[in-house]
């Protein structure tokens, strides 16, 4: 059987990668978070502040995964390699970085859940509707 191991260059590369999304979707956030704050019409700042919510949870899991945790996921094994800064230079686990990645991902669901309520209610309320 062969062995299959990582090559440090992909170790590299990956690691790269992960940095330059991280960076790029940053610098998106903050372009988006720039726009809903000064090019919002008055009628809909009660929904950016709902949108601002939810921007700045995926910038959280950007920040998880282009920084802190930056998993190289090895398929099929279920498992993976952390390479962030939580696992190299404050000595903490992979099992540390998945767990603030999975709670990273359940702030996103829930902000998209906030999202849909206050749309839900402000339908209802244009509507006349009671419940």
């Amino acid at each position: 059987m062969r062995n299959l191991t990582l090559h440090p260059r992909w170790l590299t590369m990956m690691l790269a990668y992960e940095h330059a999304v991280c960076v790029c979707t940053h610098s998106l956030s903050a372009l988006a978070f720039y726009l809903m704050l000064t090019k919002t019409a008055e009628p809909t700042k009660p929904f950016a502040k709902y949108l601002m919510l939810l921007q700045s949870s995926i910038t959280l899991v950007d920040l998880n995964y282009g920084l802190l945790y930056c998993p190289i996921v090895l398929f099929p094994v279920p498992g993976g390699l952390c390479n962030g800064i939580m696992c190299t230079w404050l000595g903490f686990s992979g099992h540390a970085g998945f767990i603030m990645a999975s709670f990273a991902l359940s702030f996103v669901t829930i902000s998209i859940i906030y999202c849909y309520h206050y749309k839900y209610v402000s339908i209802g309320a244009m509507i006349g509707s009671d419940s």
